[in-house]
């Protein structure tokens, strides 16, 4: 099943990559708290949970939901999408999202 999808599923995983989503500075009273970065890969993923009919939440910039089915019970799974920065000696840009011998190089992409 997973093969029908593969590449869709790594030009979504690329989008998100390409997003440098470095903390420069946490500011409380900001719109996007922990940045501009972080804050469109938090919109990038609740995009793709719109996109492909789950029901999603953004909790006021700081974190979000992407969910589906219902019920009392809650399964949770916590990711979080910022990375540290870069820092030199990248083979390919950082946020570049590179495909080279089936490996996507790119920070964040462990």
């Amino acid at each position: 099943m997973f093969e029908k999808y593969r590449e869709d599923f790594i030009k979504d995983l690329q989008g998100l990559l390409k997003i440098p989503s470095v903390l420069t500075e946490f500011n409380e009273n900001s719109e996007y708290p922990f940045g501009e970065g972080i804050h469109q890969a938090l919109q990038f993923m609740l995009d793709l949970g719109k996109r492909d009919n789950f029901t999603v939440k953004n909790v006021d910039n700081y974190a979000g939901h992407i969910e589906v089915g219902e019920g009392e019970e809650i399964l949770g799974i916590l990711c979080h999408l910022d990375v540290v920065p870069a820092g030199d000696g990248w083979k390919h840009p950082p946020f570049s999202a590179t495909i080279e011998d089936g490996k996507i190089y790119a920070r964040g992409s462990l």
